[in-house]
C-alpha cells in the first residue's frame, strides 16, 4: 500500500534536480483534476539513466566510492561508448537493500 509516508521518503531520497522536476510536474498538472494517482505523478519522474555524478549523489557517496563498486562488480551499470550509466530502477533497489 502507498501511504503518505512512503512517498515523502521517496521524496527525500531523490536527488535535487530530479524533486525540482516533480514539483515542476505537478505544478503544470495541478489544475487538470482534483486527485491524481501515485503513477500519474511519478511516472515522469525518471526515466533516463543516471551518469555516475548523478547517481553518487542519489546515492550519498563519493564518486570514488561509486568507482570502486562499479570495478568491483558491487553494483551494476551499462556502459554506452565511454560513459557509464545507471538504471533507475536498479539504483533504487541498491539503495534500500544497502541501507
Amino acid at each position: 500500500m502507498i501511504t503518505a509516508e512512503k512517498v515523502y521518503n521517496e521524496i527525500l531520497d531523490m536527488p535535487l534536480k530530479e524533486r525540482e522536476r516533480l514539483f515542476a510536474v505537478i505544478a503544470r498538472r495541478g489544475f487538470e483534476k482534483d486527485l491524481y494517482s501515485h503513477d500519474e505523478v511519478f511516472d515522469e519522474i525518471r526515466q533516463t539513466p543516471f551518469t555516475v555524478k548523478e547517481a553518487a549523489e542519489y546515492l550519498e557517496i563519493a564518486e570514488i566510492t561509486l568507482r570502486r563498486w562499479i570495478k568491483s562488480g558491487k553494483i551494476k551499470y551499462k556502459r554506452v561508448v565511454r560513459n557509464i550509466l545507471f538504471d533507475p530502477d536498479e539504483l533504487k533497489t541498491f539503495k534500500k537493500n544497502k541501507i
